[in-house]
């Protein structure tokens, strides 16, 4: 059976939505339950309570559903010196307070990032909110990825663990660098032709002007077979598996360089990022789109 994900917020997880759901095709739900702290729900401006996480673990779980949920870590406090708990990105493993019967397959821990256009960044800007530094986050990474680890899951890319056999299927095409079809508003495909070049095709991102024009697309990238070549290789650096090696000789010296640095191992004709890898995977597909684009530019 395909996998079918529907992504919800807590409050949408109630019993007349979940079987319209079901009666739809959907057998995953994927939920931004962000945090289980009413401290940190409320510096990133949810919509939900607590306890309205934990509630719609359960109701999916109880109907049956495959059921994700999403975090966010490294969440700082409203102004001073941030409030550091490890235990305030996921309450239900070791050391956590939510109920190993309420755990989900999946769980996907997105570091909370601060863009300049956002009310985060003017809270910034204000002095009304103050970013964790970058060894507090780095620790906080190597904390949750420890426990997480230790009780079953599998840490199979930067942000996603999941428990043997329950990855996610539509994501691992994203890494991939497979076709992918979006559906809904603001939502993204990826379109690839027959010579490995592609486009890839964005929504637009307000309900009125989606429905408006039906199948229109707000933006449209062509990409290069070159160009989609190396977007696998830095997207397949972020997960476990890593990429096969001969698919990084596009990309000069890379190889021997995360070896060196420790930041990647070869396994099985294989090159899979370390923990140090995830960690730096900014810097690591910097590297490889840099290398591989002077290659093309040498050699075109």
């Amino acid at each position: 059976m395909p996998e079918i994900t529907l992504e919800a917020n807590p409050t949408d997880c109630h019993p007349e939505n979940l079987a319209a759901w079901r009666a739809a095709g959907v057998n995953r739900i994927s939920i931004g339950v962000q945090s289980l702290s009413p401290r940190e729900l409320v510096v990133l401006g949810r919509d939900h309570r607590f306890g309205d996480g934990p509630a719609a673990l359960a109701r999916t779980i109880a109907a049956g559903f495959a059921t994700s949920a999403d975090f966010i870590l490294g969440v700082p406090g409203g102004g001073g010196a941030p409030a550091i708990d490890l235990g305030s990105g996921l309450d239900s493993l070791p050391g956590t307070g939510l109920p190993l019967g309420l755990a989900p397959d999946h769980l996907s821990i997105y570091e909370l990032t601060i863009e300049d256009r956002t009310v985060f960044g003017q809270r910034v800007r204000d002095g009304r909110m103050l970013p964790l530094s970058e060894d507090t986050l780095t620790d906080l990474y190597v904390a949750m990825h420890d426990r997480l680890t230790a009780a079953g899951y599998e840490h199979y890319e930067i942000s996603s663990y999941a428990r043997p056999g329950k990855r996610a299927v539509h994501n691992s095409l994203y890494w991939r660098g497979a076709a992918f079809l979006g559906l809904g508003v603001g939502a993204a495909s990826l379109e690839l032709a027959a010579d490995g070049s592609g486009r890839r095709v964005t929504n637009p991102r307000r309900a009125a002007d989606y429905l408006a024009a039906p199948g229109t697309p707000a933006e449209t990238i062509a990409s290069t077979a070159a160009e989609l070549a190396a977007d696998r290789a830095w997207l397949g650096l972020r997960t476990s598996d890593g990429v096969a090696e001969a698919d990084l000789a596009a990309a000069p010296g890379v190889t021997e360089l995360l070896v060196a640095e420790h930041l990647a191992e070869r396994r099985g004709g294989r090159i899979c990022p370390t923990l140090r890898g995830f960690l730096m995977a900014d810097r690591i597909a910097a590297r490889v789109v840099e290398s591989w684009s002077a290659k093309l530019w040498r050699t075109g």
